[in-house]
């Protein structure tokens, strides 16, 4: 599906947030995932100026209702255990994971996986499996 305005990406990111607690997030770098992280925040009462990306931290967790791990900087799995990152995932009902890794140990409940490429300055490709 290809979204050409933000107004549009805001309305289909909504339409995904109210039907699903668990998002997986495979996509290019600067194509918007924290803004898009921001608006799930926003729609589960969350200050949406608090979501900051966890690329250095690994996990952000936002007033106890949101944990946002990004798995970018991970090589293993037995870092994800080490790290702690593991046993919160299972504590949380909202959880968004960018760079996805391992998915078939997390544990998750039924999680939808979001694909999406930066096509220009305003286009996004966006698959959902």
């Amino acid at each position: 599906m290809l979204i050409s305005s933000p107004e549009q990406m805001h309305e289909f990111w909504k339409s995904l947030a109210l039907k699903n607690k668990v998002l997986l997030l495979k996509w290019d770098l600067w194509a918007g995932k924290t803004t898009l992280i921001k608006w799930f925040a926003e729609w589960l009462w969350i200050d949406p100026e608090k979501v900051q990306s966890p690329t250095y931290a690994y996990v952000n967790i936002y007033d106890d209702k949101l944990l946002h791990i990004d798995m970018y900087r991970l090589t293993t799995f037995d870092e994800l255990i080490e790290k702690g990152i593991l046993n919160q995932i299972s504590d949380f009902d909202n959880v968004v994971i960018e760079w996805p890794k391992w998915e078939d140990k997390l544990d998750l409940e039924t999680p939808l996986v979001v694909r999406i490429d930066k096509v220009s300055a305003s286009e996004r490709d966006v698959v959902i499996w």
